[in-house]
């Protein structure tokens, strides 16, 4: 399958994506980060829509057969490559209700997703979504669970983190993404409070990886937390290259998210075999985590979530039990050897629809 690739922005991951193929930034297609386009766009009342187009038509040359959306923020795109040039299109999607209204409107994402030739869901909580609030045809939308490469071996580092300020003997609570309200970081702040008010002899440390000290939203949590007086038992981690290096020194990983389709980073520390400990109605996770992976609270219940913790810190026996079930899941399910060719064989369907037939 030879492919091509659009990033709809420029960032830190660009060189990976041209190991892979050729790749195209969309800035630089339409040139919107010149000054005498932009001026050029203002006189001419050129609508970003127009340079979409522009830049979709360009595309088109190179005799697509079909587009592949890997997000829903594609939505548009797959749209003018639809009705435009008549390509096959694909939308994959990882994101919920909150995160869909982020980008766009229910009735705009239900009319151009009907557009679509096929959609991939990532987890059973994103298609039930899709089909119950979107009213999309269920057998549009093709089941595709989130999956990683489990061929990472994690390196050895500081059991510790004793650069990082954990002492040795303190049970580590991790956690881990972009910093956000739809992420729960905020929720470490009370989680840490119930813990130290229910468990006063408990040592422990909370750490969140992928969190810059120059984040904004990490900056005010910060504030809260020294306000408290628990700056010292929340660690924020910057983002790292390596992170399964740091998140294998978790004790359990805690997924706080109050919306999260099916997040890769619990699938890794699962493959870790770190038990999880995740909300109820919080998104895809739960459907992992219910085989046996680790333990669910009520939805934004911190209180059970503390009780959870403390109870996986003294029973290492079911700890232990959890963290193998969930490795045994992404090992034998959640990896990229067992769930890509099922994405492959949806591509190669709605190219060669003849062959779906065979």
């Amino acid at each position: 399958m030879q492919f091509e690739i659009l990033l709809l922005a420029d960032g830190p991951l660009k060189p990976d994506f041209e190991r892979l193929g050729e790749t195209f930034v969309l800035s630089k297609l339409i040139r919107q980060h010149t000054y005498g386009a932009r001026i050029k766009k203002k006189l001419l009342k050129i609508t970003l829509n127009d340079e979409y187009k522009k830049a979709a038509a360009w595309l088109s040359k190179r005799k697509y057969k079909l587009v592949y959306g890997n997000t829903i923020v594609s939505l548009p795109w797959l749209t003018i490559f639809k009705e435009n040039h008549a390509v096959k299109t694909l939308c994959c999607i990882h994101e919920l209700s909150y995160a869909l209204n982020y980008f766009f409107t229910d009735a705009y994402i239900e009319e151009n997703l009907r557009l679509t030739d096929s959609i991939i869901a990532v987890s059973g909580a994103v298609k039930e979504h899709l089909v119950d609030l979107l009213h999309l045809q269920a057998e549009k939308i093709k089941l595709h669970y989130e999956f990683i490469d489990t061929d990472l071996v994690p390196a050895a580092m500081d059991e510790h983190l004793a650069g990082f300020g954990v002492k040795p003997g303190e049970f580590v609570i991790g956690g881990g993404g972009t910093p956000s309200w739809r992420k729960g970081t905020d929720l470490l702040i009370p989680l840490t409070l119930k813990l130290i008010k229910l468990y006063p002899d408990f040592k422990f440390k909370v750490v969140w990886l992928g969190a810059d000290a120059g984040n904004e939203f990490v900056k005010q949590l910060v504030y809260d937390a020294n306000k408290c007086n628990i700056g010292d038992k929340i660690l924020f981690i910057p983002a790292k290259s390596d992170p399964v290096n740091y998140l294998n020194l978790f004790d359990i990983f805690v997924l706080l998210s109050r919306e999260d389709p099916f997040p890769l980073i619990a699938l890794e520390a699962a493959f870790l075999k770190k038990p999880l400990i995740a909300f109820e109605n919080s998104g895809g996770i739960p459907e992992f985590v219910i085989q046996g992976a680790g333990l669910l609270a009520p939805y934004l219940n911190t209180t059970k979530v503390a009780k959870l913790v403390y109870q996986l810190s003294l029973d290492n026996d079911l700890a232990k039990k959890m963290g193998l079930k969930g490795n045994e899941l992404v090992v034998t399910q959640h990896n990229t050897e067992t769930a890509a060719p099922g994405i492959y064989n949806q591509i190669s369907n709605l190219i060669n629809p003849a062959l779906a037939n065979n």
